[in-house]
């Protein structure tokens, strides 16, 4: 697990693999433990985020986007 740093506080995260996605999945988690979307960082092709049609705060989007482009 890590940590984002935000304008207003910290959110949790973890990494995870998908048997039926070749690349991997970073998982912003809430404080209950429970997700609250992902960013997907596939070996070939655009990274792309799923809020699972929830709003999500820009802050914690663009910090999530950063540390998924890190990993490439």
């Amino acid at each position: 697990m890590g940590t984002l740093k935000l304008d207003h506080g910290t959110a949790e995260y973890q990494w995870a693999t998908d048997v039926a996605f070749d690349g991997l999945r970073l998982e912003i988690l809430s404080t209950e433990g429970e997700m609250i979307f992902d960013v997907s960082i596939p070996e070939g092709g655009p990274i792309t985020v799923n809020t699972f049609g929830k709003e999500v705060a820009a802050d914690i989007m663009l910090a999530a986007i950063e540390t998924a482009r890190g990993a490439r």
